[in-house]
């Protein structure tokens, strides 16, 4: 395994510019993914980015990689807090939503409050719920149900941030140097 899908699928993430990404992979070996993902997170950890293991099947391993720091603050809004603790969050530190979230990808293929962990606006993730997926006005990183302007700035800015980590990545920067301080 190589950091290509990490920079390709999380350049938002390590740019700083959102919270996280999920990024599925393909494996032949479960311990050289599991060596992988704690060889980049701590090349990662001191610019405030975590990868962790949150799903593994026998052919897939679900990764997310995250800013520390911002998903902290994120799990400490309180409008976060009342829509998790809905779906059995309770503690809410970076570490306890994790676990929790770990067990609830055992019970569902996707919980939708993952959508939190990626940074989606509440408002929306609370739609598509609602919706049930239907009725979506604008698509992109996410279903837009609301605020469609802002969500096109930012699915504008995603792909933005992607191409030029891309670029870069693509003419021998490394993931390190791709990786926002944060």
């Amino acid at each position: 395994m190589s950091s290509d899908f990490i920079v390709f699928n999380c350049a938002p993430t390590l740019s700083g510019v959102k919270v996280g990404n999920l990024v599925s992979q393909f494996y032949n070996n479960e311990q050289e993914v599991r060596d992988f993902i704690a060889e980049q997170d701590r090349i990662l950890k001191p610019k405030g980015v975590r990868i962790v293991l949150v799903k593994i099947t026998e052919k897939t391993a679900l990764i997310y990689v995250y800013r520390q720091k911002q998903l902290a603050s994120l799990l400490s809004r309180i409008g976060i807090q009342k829509f998790l603790a809905q779906y059995g969050y309770n503690d809410f530190s970076v570490e306890a939503c994790l676990n929790h979230l770990r067990g609830r990808l055992l019970l569902s293929e996707f919980p939708h409050e993952i959508g939190v962990f990626l940074g989606y606006p509440l408002d929306d993730i609370q739609s598509f719920i609602d919706n049930k997926g239907a009725n979506c006005p604008c698509t992109g990183y996410w279903k837009a149900y609301n605020n469609i302007d802002r969500a096109k700035l930012i699915f504008n800015l995603y792909r933005k941030c992607t191409d030029s980590c891309c670029r870069r990545y693509e003419n021998g920067t490394d993931i390190l140097r791709l990786t926002a301080a944060g």
